[in-house]
């Protein structure tokens, strides 16, 4: 719109004057002068949109969002044609999470000027923030198709691809927007996170540090460097990167979490060294005004009696995840006359089993777009009695939401084989395979069930196996784990047992494109102990569940991990007839492999040392005949047993909810009953270990 000059009342600047000299102030960052200058523009020109709307992109750049948006509606509402306001005002509700409105203004930017780059870029940014990454896709390469040299377009799209698991595809338009824009330091760091997906670690460690030169306090960027690095097998370096990244950034919650799960895993400090690390979390995060808050905050419930209990479970893992594996069947088995489930999806999957589980719950509320305090309140409003975390600290942790408390009763299960360390979780499921000296390594008090912890739903459609001893006398060593809990001293183990047993082979699996950095130091650390690169196979990464399963057919016996066990994938072994030896550990993340399988009645497959472990593997590559009479019969043992016997684990868990929550009513969470824990617990747990 153009507007007449005007002369102010001082006679000496005239309102296209003093809106450039305004302009000027405003891209100088100079924020306070340019916006009183807009006032006083607006003093005589009431209704100058231009004045108004870059008043709202002032508010805008120092949060003032509502206002903001007021504000650019305002100047909309004078000049509808005008497409940067439509275009910013789009930016203002996208940051305020109202992204369908968002969408719909850029779209009408578009409408008003279809060769509108910049406006393509922000409606693709606003559609891959809800999950429509085909849409965002197609609207980067239009902005593309406009401006082919948009360095933040091809970037862009490479987060969008990255998202689609089109790492190759991902990697170019990284590549291609740094050719454009070199000193981009955000852009190096997603493509070290595409290398890092696809297991060119050392790539990924390059990438990493080019940004940190960049940009030397990039935060996020020393917590990726320190996950590759770990991944090297480098371990201090990635403790460092990770407390870089907290001391750029203290309240760094990723981070955070990225540490505590190295040393969970790694076991390379005590745990009651980790148990104190956890307990930093929530000051950390929240601050002490948040948690005194949290601390102090009352709920008002009904007692259980004639209504049914309100049990919310925020998951990362619905859908194709490992713990779904074990959250799908006792799902399956809930009492929705006692209980009535939420399901509140922290991590937006679009799997056919996400959409399965989902549907097994009386209600879903996705939680993505929501701040940890914003979702918390949501649960609040909701009413939950119970409310149960699956993640832990692992990926899309959302333990903030806890440490808030958003329910009368709070507990972790399944996800996270550690201490959240958090002072508003209340519990941590146990079981009878659990002695007691576990309890001092967490910060949850235990609830110990009256049988195994958890349930696997073994897939009955899968083959039979199909397993024969090799004819020319070699017996197959291996572990379909991911190489993150392959590391040095379970390779320093399985070299003894390979070592004992001349014959021997070792087929590892990989689960990503490009593992050859991983395979370099596999071979480097068997070859220190003197076991040739020929003995050792990686079986190369084909996508597909059924044929990962199949690959046990060429297992004869598989390899636990130390220290930190086999989850899933000790199970998966089981379910295919595979025999498994495992040693157990003095701390929860080494005693889960040893709990399944004294479930399945066979405490003798269970070592206590190093010694025992290659002493069982040597057995069991002995008895020939032993391990073809079970291979066959090991499916249906499995299948029997507790470890998949979800209606009982379901009526344990159910039982446990509703004295839980008697617990809450009576005040007395402090003062807990033996039933729960005590040394008659303990030894209840010895002598069902020595029945097995």
């Amino acid at each position: 719109m153009q507007h007449t000059e005007t002369i102010t009342s001082s006679g000496n600047l005239s309102t296209a004057q003093l809106y450039q000299t305004a302009l000027v102030h405003h891209q100088a960052g100079r924020l306070p002068q340019a916006e009183a200058i807009y006032k006083q523009i607006l003093g005589t020109e009431a209704r100058h949109p231009d004045a108004i709307h870059l008043l709202g992109v002032i508010a805008h750049q120092v949060g003032q969002f509502q206002i903001a948006i007021d504000l650019i509606n305002y100047a909309i509402s004078i000049d509808s044609t005008n497409t940067t306001y439509h275009n910013n005002l789009g930016n203002t509700l996208q940051e305020q999470r109202r992204f369908d409105e968002s969408v719909a203004s850029y779209r009408k930017a578009l409408l008003l000027k279809p060769d509108f780059a910049e406006a393509q870029n922000n409606l693709g940014t606003v559609l891959q923030k809800q999950g429509r990454f085909d849409e965002a896709v197609a609207s980067y390469r239009e902005a593309l198709s406009l401006r082919p040299e948009y360095a933040d377009a091809h970037s862009n799209l490479g987060i969008a691809l990255q998202h689609q698991r089109k790492f190759v595809e991902a990697a170019a338009s990284y590549r291609t927007a740094i050719s454009l824009k070199s000193d981009h330091a955000e852009t190096y760091s997603n493509l070290g996170t595409v290398f890092h997906q696809q297991g060119k670690f050392v790539e990924s460690v390059a990438s990493y540090e080019k940004g940190i030169a960049l940009k030397p306090d990039y935060a996020e960027a020393y917590s990726n460097l320190g996950s590759a690095l770990q991944n090297l097998n480098r371990i201090d370096e990635a403790v460092a990167s990770y407390e870089k990244a907290l001391t750029l950034k203290p309240n760094f919650a990723e981070a955070y979490s990225n540490l505590l799960v190295l040393h969970a895993t790694m076991r390379d400090i005590s745990p009651e060294a980790e148990l104190a690390l956890a307990r930093k979390w929530e000051r950390c995060i929240l601050g002490e005004a948040a948690c005194s808050a949290a601390r102090e905050r009352r709920f008002v419930r009904q007692a259980r009696a004639g209504r049914k209990l309100r049990v919310g479970i925020v998951s990362a893992e619905i859908g194709d995840h490992s713990v779904a594996e074990f959250l799908e069947p006792i799902l399956e088995q809930f009492d929705h006359d006692r209980f009535h489930i939420t399901l509140f999806p922290s991590r937006l999957r679009r799997e056919a089993r996400a959409a399965r589980i989902c549907a097994l719950a009386d209600d879903c509320k996705p939680l993505f777009g929501f701040s940890d305090a914003e979702a918390a309140e949501l649960i609040r409003f909701a009413e939950m009695d119970i409310l149960m975390d699956t993640t832990g600290h692992t990926e899309k942790c959302r333990l903030g939401i806890f440490a808030h408390r958003a329910a009368p009763v709070q507990l972790t299960y399944l996800g996270y084989w550690s201490t959240t360390g958090l002072t508003e979780m209340d519990w941590v499921f146990a079981d009878i395979y659990s002695p007691s000296f576990l309890q001092n390594h967490f910060s949850e008090k235990f609830w110990r069930l009256p049988r195994l912890a958890v349930c696997y739903r073994g897939d009955e459609s899968l083959p039979s196996t199909r397993w024969q001893p090799s004819s020319d006398g070699k017996v197959w060593l291996g572990s379909f784990n991911r190489y993150c809990k392959i590391r040095e001293a379970t390779l320093n183990l399985w070299a003894k047992v390979m070592k004992s047993i001349p014959e021997s082979m070792l087929l590892l699996e990989d689960r990503a494109a490009d593992n050859s950095d991983t395979h370099r130091q596999i071979v480097s650390i068997l070859g220190s102990h003197g076991i040739a690169a020929e003995r050792i196979e990686f079986e190369p990464y084909i996508t597909g569940h059924e044929r990962h399963m199949v690959l046990y057919d060429r297992l004869d016996i598989a390899l636990d991990t130390i220290p930190f066990n086999s989850g899933t994938t000790a199970c998966d072994a089981l379910w295919m007839g595979v025999p498994i030896v495992a040693i157990e550990g003095n701390w929860s993340g080494a005693r889960i492999t040893g709990a399944f399988l004294n479930a399945i009645n066979k405490p003798e497959w269970v070592a206590q040392n190093e010694e025992e472990y290659v002493e069982i593997v040597a057995r069991l590559a002995r008895d020939v005949e032993g391990r073809t009479a079970l291979r066959s019969a090991q499916r249906s043992l499995v299948a029997k047993s507790p470890l998949c016997d979800s209606k009982t684990l379901m009526e344990a868990i159910q039982g446990a909810f509703e004295e839980m929550f008697d617990v809450y009513q009576t005040k007395n969470i402090s003062d807990v009953s033996p039933l729960f824990y005590s040394e008659e617990s303990d030894r209840a747990c010895a002598s069902s270990q020595s029945a097995s």
